[in-house]
């Protein structure tokens, strides 16, 4: 019974796209018959309207399924900015709580400061997992290459702080410690300076898309005081602990500089000329203004505006309430002659120390 239906509805089918008109014979005589031009130009029509309306559904398929995928895409480019937004919100939240810290350790000691900057680590770890797992559209590859790294050296710095932070509150290698963490806070300022050129590249390619959307901003490093190691002494001697627990005062001042040959006494205000023969060589005599006996203080320069930069560093072992020593520096290679060089001499600060205004002087050099 199926069959028999299934075979009337398809010879219906057939009849519809074939179906003639027959046209009586003049006269009233004879059976109808079909008109064979009129015949042909019905199939042509009715296959016409047939294909138009499978092109139509195609279309309809087609606007349809590109309206999808417009939409996915659309709300890739959505998610990929929500995601970047949480991101840079604990990356911002992590800045401010470890240079809070360093402006203000309270009454942390030197093992919990270091444990909280090994904790900070781990949450720059995870900061840069999640900015690599990010579902990154297409047309911002480029610009998800930059973010990746921006946040891979702020991952470093973390690194390299946590490393020498030990050493940096401590008394053996303190200088070299600080001076190392100084130079982890380059990172810092070279992932803000990626970041905004992937900033501006995700900004574009929203724009792009016509999404009234932009990547949020992120500047990890507060000031760039804090390439400075006399910036980063001066707030670790404020970490409690050690050798700060001792009862008084803290506080050391530069008191006067003097170069070789020639033992020329050096002034901020005044270039000063060095001459005479034998190894060149800084003489800094540091006074401790505190009343408590200081140990392993350390001291250094920089002699700039030469050929290259010559740097070098020395420790006083110990200085007594109210004293003067002085930590000899050798000036390594021999600087350049016949020229004017800027000399930066700098006191580490002690535990303790809350002003540290009297530790550097500059000065102007010319050696002979």
């Amino acid at each position: 019974m199926v069959s028999a239906f299934n075979a009337r509805d398809r010879r219906l089918t057939l009849a519809f796209l074939d179906e003639e008109d027959t046209v009586a014979p003049r006269g009233g005589g004879g059976p109808p018959y079909r008109r064979a031009g009129d015949h042909q130009r019905q199939i042509m029509v009715r296959r016409a309207v047939g294909v138009g309306i499978v092109v139509l559904i195609l279309i309809l398929l087609v606007l349809g399924v590109r309206g999808c995928l417009n939409a996915r895409k659309q709300r890739g480019f959505e998610n990929y900015v929500s995601d970047l937004n949480a991101i840079t919100a604990q990356s911002k939240q992590l800045s401010n709580d470890f240079f809070n810290r360093l402006n203000d350790p309270g009454n942390l000691s030197p093992l919990s400061f270091e444990a909280e900057i090994k904790a900070d680590r781990g949450t720059a770890d995870g900061l840069a997992s999640r900015v690599n797992g990010l579902n990154t559209p297409d047309e911002l590859k480029s610009a998800q290459n930059e973010l990746s790294l921006a946040y891979q050296l702020r991952l470093d710095a973390f690194t390299g702080i946590a490393d020498n932070i030990s050493t940096a509150l401590g008394n053996q290698g303190r200088t070299e410690a600080v001076n190392a963490i100084a130079g982890y806070m380059q990172y810092f300022l070279a992932s803000d300076v990626l970041y905004q050129q992937s900033q501006a590249q995700i900004d574009s390619g929203l724009k792009d898309q016509g999404i009234d959307e932009k990547a949020p901003d992120s500047v990890f490093l507060p000031s760039t005081d804090w390439l400075d190691p006399l910036k980063v002494s001066s707030a670790l001697a404020l970490v409690s602990g050690g050798k700060a627990t001792t009862s008084g005062t803290h506080g050391l001042a530069l008191y006067q500089t003097t170069v070789k040959p020639g033992d020329v006494s050096l002034d901020p205000n005044s270039a000063a000329t060095i001459t005479g023969s034998g190894p060149p060589e800084v003489d800094v005599q540091v006074q401790n203004q505190g009343d408590s006996e200081e140990t392993d203080v350390g001291v250094n320069f920089q002699l700039t505006g030469g050929t290259q930069t010559i740097s070098g560093e020395g420790t006083i072992p110990r200085i007594a309430a109210g004293g003067i020593q002085t930590a000899s520096i050798p000036i390594q290679p021999a600087p350049d002659t016949g020229q004017q060089l800027t000399l930066e001499v700098t006191v580490t600060p002690v535990p303790g120390e809350q002003i540290a205004d009297n530790n550097r002087s500059t000065y102007q050099v010319t050696f002979k």
